[in-house]
């Protein structure tokens, strides 16, 4: 089992970001927050979840009495072996909160977007060179299990020979992990009017990554992830593989093997016990959702992958309707084989057109 759990205070919202938060959150907020989301993860079973996954919002935002009154009710849920990660922004970390998280979490995820403070101004990221330049080097010093950098390619005025540097300074840190997202125009973002990458260089920043990373030992193991050999994030492998979920807190979603029930967007309400929003699928609807997710990874699929999805028809069968679907495409799209299923370079590029196909 993994378990999200959703913190949604920020101290304002970045331009690029569409995600739900609550801006500059009174003290009154957080600990209404904090005691419903308590006595949710109460209620779940203790050791029985493989991943943990805190995310936002900014969880890094409360001070540490919250954030040490939050672990008492979420360590619990944790398995032997259990990965436990974190979001993080660097504005919101000190050299004490770093030190209190390393006792508590395996995985801290930093949101660092670009080095460049110039472009980070053009994100509407609210971040100074010296917040990132301490959290960068706390979190070194550290020595976290595993670490991850959030970066965006894309941006507005960003070249091709900035974005080679940004991924070298990245993978000269020492994390053993890489989220790498193109700039998209998200709606409700506060600047998505602004926020207009240009296509084909974000093509072209996107295979830059590929081969800039794999030369630093940091290949590509999802669309917009990388990770060095056993720096995979098990959380996100597991919920792209169709792993239950528990989702916990406003906007979160879980996911029981075949309906996906969404949290409502709003603190207030859910302070209410508005109850969630439920998408339910027919079986073999939710199959096909679930397998055409995890091509996007760049292992893909195997027949004893398969024979863990709930309902999942036999392997036989969904070698057939794959092959059917890659003859719409150019060989190098879609690998169809007895003993695995995976997309190509190109298949990756263009997920959501072979994602279409298939559902």
């Amino acid at each position: 089992m993994n378990c999200y759990v959703h913190t949604p205070f920020c101290n304002g919202r970045c331009g690029y970001c569409a995600f739900y938060s609550d801006g500059a959150p009174s003290e009154a907020k957080v600990q209404n927050w904090l005691v419903r989301i308590c006595r949710q993860l109460d209620e779940l079973p203790r050791n029985s979840c493989s991943t943990i996954y805190l995310g936002g919002g900014t969880p890094t935002l409360p001070d540490i009495p919250v954030l040490t009154e939050l672990f008492r009710h979420v360590l619990p849920l944790a398995k032997s072996g259990c990965e436990i990660s974190m979001e993080a922004n660097p504005e919101t970390l000190t050299e004490g909160k770093v030190g209190f998280l390393r006792e508590r979490i395996t995985r801290i995820s930093l949101g660092v977007q670009s080095f460049d403070g110039g472009l980070r101004k053009v994100l509407g990221r609210n971040c100074s060179d010296a917040a990132l330049e301490n959290a960068l080097n706390w979190i070194g010093q550290a020595g976290f299990p595993h670490w991850n950098l959030d970066l965006i390619y894309g941006i507005p005025g960003q070249s091709l020979e900035a974005w080679q540097a940004e991924l070298r300074r990245a993978a000269s840190l020492g994390c053993d992990h890489l989220s790498c997202y193109n700039l998209t125009q998200e709606e409700g973002a506060r600047l998505a009017e602004k926020m207009v990458p240009d296509e084909e260089d974000s093509v072209a920043m996107w295979k830059m990554t590929g081969e800039e990373l794999a030369r630093a030992g940091i290949p590509r193991y999802e669309i917009s992830n990388y990770a060095r050999p056993g720096g995979e994030c098990l959380h996100n492998v597991s919920v792209w593989r169709g792993g239950k979920l528990w989702g916990i807190g406003p906007s979160a979603a879980g996911f029981d093997g075949r309906v996906r029930r969404t949290e409502v967007a709003s603190l207030a309400r859910w302070l209410e016990g508005v109850p969630p929003e439920a998408d339910e699928l027919s079986i073999p609807e939710r199959c096909n959702e679930i397998f055409a997710v995890n091509l996007r990874t760049a292992f893909g699929w195997t027949p004893e992958l398969w024979a863990q999805v709930p309902g999942a028809e036999p392997w036989a069968e969904r070698l057939e309707r794959t092959r059917a679907v890659a003859a719409q495409f150019p060989p190098d799209f879609l690998n169809v084989r007895e003993e695995r299923i995976f997309a190509g370079e190109n298949g990756l590029l263009f997920w959501n057109d072979v994602a279409e196909a298939m559902l």
